[in-house]
């Protein structure tokens, strides 16, 4: 029978029969699959056929298989989309199908050999408009192919410390398999020409004819980058509703795979690496998450496909509304409460049920939270590919290693600290870790180590980065730092104080600029971006024993628990993470030392006093120290006492950005309060600052 003749005859036999299939008769949907499975075999058996359109008919053939085995699994629940899928492919086969035979030959041409696929021409891939009807489609292909490049891409970082794990290498294959079919569903011919090409050279590793190391890593890895920056304009053209362009060196890395998969030696003899010079370069790699993260595909064990099919996405807009909307809950139920305590009984029937009610709102609140909260295990792999280009421009072989990639914090935290984990890798990598020579001179394992760790510890996160590297030079530092006049010569520093100085803006103790770092920029915007989120930084170091950055973190930037305290008739929030002890000193604690400045004495320790009723001009509070009580906070090892008149109680509250008054020193935000008045939060960081400079109250 013509070839033709049959695969028109089979395409018109699915189309007759998924109008008319039943999502509960087993038997016709392996009727139908056998169909769909003959329809990619005779679409294979074309010769001649115009490359691109051939691949597209084969998977669109085999997503179509693919679908009705998710039916004969079972998955009652999307039978309604997987048949609408199914009418689709079927339509745009029939439409395909055409377009095949035009440019197949006639049957006295001689066939072009199977097995030498045609090279993709530099225009084969024109720029796409998304049309209405597939634009959920198309979201849904972009969100579930970010799960799958980064399941694929934390598993090729596993794949080079074991080339040879089978089961590594199928969940990659599975990764470019699943986006090469979806996008061959949707018609997006250069994102299925990419996940085809890479899904070739990684079904040679599986069949054991080539290792993904070197070069065919490294191309990997390219296809992964390039996914990303393909599913981001992708992105862009659905929601400005614009044509998506190519990318301009998309058929010049897909050449370069294909030639790596076909076992042509490419003409360059080492495949180049992805530029760190600029952020721009590490884009791909850094790409922010879908607006709603899951367990990558690939990745989900049959245990969890139940669970798995009972989420839904949520855009991070309605989670924000939904955190917003149950603040102001929480803080009219407060108004509610303080009302009812004042007027009622704590017997009576309306104070119990107005109870009930605020613990009912208060778990709510925490589980609205909650819903925000997401793994820092996307960060932590993003670091991962980060750490391996740098390490490898920097020809500096590097053990990275992550603990604590479950641990949960809010969204926001997440997207923000990538930032300053970039700054503070790249120094380690390029300051800290010494070459394979010296570290051999030291009697060190010529391969560095890189340790980044997460985990909870009193109500915040902690988030470590340790190398093994040379450590901070300490003097170095503080001659740096006489020169460029941040410090006396003969001004005394501690070990806290002296790194404290890397934080400083332009200010770096490289010898020479390199492609990684040493401008002097970086660490002080690390410092910037960390504080911005209530968060603090401490170092220690040891020479030749490496570096320990630790950065503390809050947990939500929209909740805190606070110390309530007054000041004559105002009151004043403390964060309570920040609160040492409070007391009522005795007279000789108190001493008055050059330019008026008191300090109390505490255990043999001087702290420096704030009067906080100087500092925000409170008239009728109490103005004599030991007639007030004190509350000692603090920021690492730096302390300070808040002079106030009284402490009210504890108690958690929602924070609020004071819009339009720009920055005011001491402060970070407000609270509405239970009588309806707004509290300020004071920001204990700013106020050990100011501790340094009386003038700024006296």
């Amino acid at each position: 029978m013509d070839k033709n003749l049959n695969l028109t005859e089979l395409i018109e036999q699915a189309a007759g029969k998924i109008p008319l299939l039943d999502p509960q008769d087993s038997k016709d949907l392996q009727e139908i699959a056998q169909v769909f499975k003959q329809i990619e075999s005779a679409i294979k058996e074309l010769s001649g056929c115009e490359e691109a359109g051939r691949l597209q008919g084969e998977t669109l053939a085999h997503l179509g298989a693919e679908q009705i085995e998710k039916l004969l699994q079972a998955d009652t629940e999307n039978s309604d989309r997987i048949l609408e899928e199914l009418t689709q492919a079927v339509s745009r086969l029939q439409t395909l199908s055409q377009s095949l035979f035009q440019s197949a030959p006639t049957p006295t041409a001689a066939p072009a050999p199977a097995s030498t696929p045609t090279p993709a021409p530099a225009d084969e891939f024109q720029p796409i408009t998304i049309v209405q009807e597939d634009a959920p489609l198309v979201q849904d292909f972009i969100n579930e192919s970010r799960e799958h490049i980064e399941s694929a891409e934390s598993a090729l970082l596993t794949l080079e410390s074991d080339p040879t794990s089978t089961e590594t290498l199928n969940q990659i294959f599975r990764g470019f398999h699943t986006i090469k079919g979806m996008a061959g569903f949707l018609n997006l011919t250069a994102v299925n020409r990419l996940a085809h090409v890479a899904e070739n050279l990684l079904d040679r590793a599986r069949k054991g004819t080539l290792t993904m190391v070197g070069l065919a890593g490294n191309l990997a890895f390219a296809a992964i980058d390039m996914l990303k920056t393909m599913l981001k304009d992708l992105q862009t053209g659905l929601t400005q509703n614009t044509p998506v362009l190519p990318p301009t060196d998309l058929t010049d890395l897909i050449r370069r795979i294909q030639d790596c998969a076909e076992g042509k030696t490419p003409p360059e003899t080492q495949e180049p690496l992805p530029d760190v010079r600029q952020d721009v370069k590490l884009e791909p790699i850094l790409q922010p998450e879908s607006s709603a993260r899951t367990a990558p595909a690939a990745s989900v064990s049959a245990d969890a496909a139940g669970a798995a099919r009972q989420t839904i996405k949520v855009s991070t807009k309605r989670l924000d509304d939904l955190i917003n909307m149950t603040g102001e809950l929480a803080v009219a139920q407060l108004m509610i409460s303080e009302e009812v305590s004042k007027t009622c009984h704590t017997d009576s029937d309306l104070f119990r049920k107005v109870a009930g009610q605020s613990k009912i709102v208060r778990e709510l609140q925490e589980l609205s939270m909650a819903m925000r909260m997401i793994p820092i295990q996307g960060a932590f792999q993003k670091m991962a590919r980060l750490v391996r280009d740098l390490s490898q421009k920097a020809a500096k072989p590097v053990i990275f290693q992550t603990a604590g990639e479950e641990t949960e914090l809010d969204r926001t935290i997440v997207d923000k600290i990538t930032d300053p984990l970039i700054h503070m890798l790249r120094n380690s990598i390029d300051h800290g870790i010494e070459s394979p020579q010296e570290r051999t001179q030291k009697g060190k394992n010529p391969q560095g180590r890189i340790r980044l760790a997460a985990y909870h510890q009193a109500g915040s996160i902690v988030i470590e980065i340790e190398d093994d590297g040379r450590g901070l030079n300490r003097e170095k530092i503080r001659k740096k730092a006489v020169e460029k006049g941040l410090v006396s010569e003969h001004q005394e520093l501690s070990e806290e104080e002296i790194f404290g100085l890397i934080f400083r803006p332009g200010f770096s103790t490289a010898d020479q600029v390199t492609d990684i770092s040493g401008r002097g920029v970086g660490m002080d915007v690390v410092k910037k971006n960390i504080e911005s989120l209530n968060g603090k930084i401490e170092i220690r170091s040891a020479p030749d024993k490496g570096t320990q950055i630790s950065i503390r973190l809050p947990l939500t930037l929209a909740i805190i628990d606070g110390q309530i305290i007054t000041i004559g008739s105002q009151r004043y929030i403390i964060p309570i993470n920040a609160v040492i002890q409070s007391l009522r000193p005795a007279p000789d604690q108190i001493s008055t030392i050059q330019n008026h400045s008191q300090v109390v004495i505490i255990r043999g320790q001087l702290h420096p006093l704030i009067p906080l009723y100087k500092l925000f001009g409170i008239a009728g509070a109490v103005q004599e120290p030991d007639q007030a009580l004190l509350v000692v906070v603090g920021e690492g090892s730096k302390r300070c006492c808040l002079q106030v008149d009284d402490l009210i109680g504890q108690q958690q509250v929602v924070i609020k950005s004071l819009r339009g008054l720009g920055k005011i020193k001491g402060v970070s935000g407000g609270a509405i309060m239970g009588d309806g008045r707004i509290s300020l939060i004071l920001d204990v960081p700013g106020l050990i600052e100011l501790a340094q400079d009386p003038a700024a109250y006296l």
